[in-house]
């Protein structure tokens, strides 16, 4: 048995262990724009759903690894007080980490992909046009954790208030569902490992009450 000590690795050592056994995630492909209008697309992995009302969304913001300041996606997000969450799907694969490259100042990750910005439909923040699910957020809380300054500590843990979610009829079935085959989003792993929710990756499995349990014997079981 490994018994693994967080008090005893550094906070870059920790959060390696806790990406890799936490996985996959969704990748909130976040869009921003600076005070000029420049457009910033960043993947953010620490990111989760967490209530139907007020209906939120948190992701964790932490600091740039070559010199521990702010992020541009935080700035932006705090200066307009909104931004979009892109879903990241199978289509968008080639590009993740190309955005997640740290560039010089006043450059645009417009100029290393070959993406769309356009409007959003209720935040100031624009959306991306290859992903067809967009949540469009409001700052709703801002909650500073870790120590101050540390690269893998400090992190501003940005809860956002969904106030439209914008999906590409694609995705959609009649009865307004999402169709997680067609949606095929993309979950990171531990680095450098990806996955992607395909039709033949995908299982489901029934849910049935307590009641129907005790009755019948039968748990839930997978449909083939």
């Amino acid at each position: 048995m490994i018994v693994f000590d967080p008090t005893q690795h550094s906070p870059e050592q920790a959060q390696s262990m806790l990406s890799q056994v936490v996985a996959p995630r969704p990748i909130a492909m976040i869009s921003t724009a600076g005070a000029g209008g420049l457009v910033n697309f960043a993947p953010f992995s620490y990111f989760m759903a967490v209530t139907g009302r007020p209906l939120l969304v948190a992701v964790s913001m932490g600091l740039r690894a070559s010199d521990a300041q702010e992020k541009d996606t935080y700035r932006n997000a705090m200066r307009a007080r909104d931004f979009v969450i892109n879903i990241t799907v199978d289509a968008m694969r080639e590009d993740i980490e190309a955005c997640a490259m740290e560039l010089p100042a006043g450059t645009s990750e417009l100029e290393v992909v070959e993406w769309t910005p356009i409007r959003s439909q209720r935040v100031s923040s624009p959306s991306l046009a290859e992903s067809p699910v967009h949540l469009e957020c409001r700052v709703y809380r801002v909650v500073e954790l870790g120590e101050p300054g540390i690269l893998c500590s400090h992190v501003h843990l940005v809860i956002g208030e969904v106030v439209c979610i914008v999906l590409d009829e694609s995705v959609c079935t009649d009865d307004l569902r999402v169709d997680q085959g067609r949606l095929a989003p993309i979950g990171r792993m531990g680095f450098p490992w990806f996955t992607r929710s395909t039709p033949e990756s995908m299982f489901e499995q029934t849910r049935v009450p307590y009641e129907e349990f005790v009755a019948t014997g039968r748990g839930p079981r997978s449909v083939k």
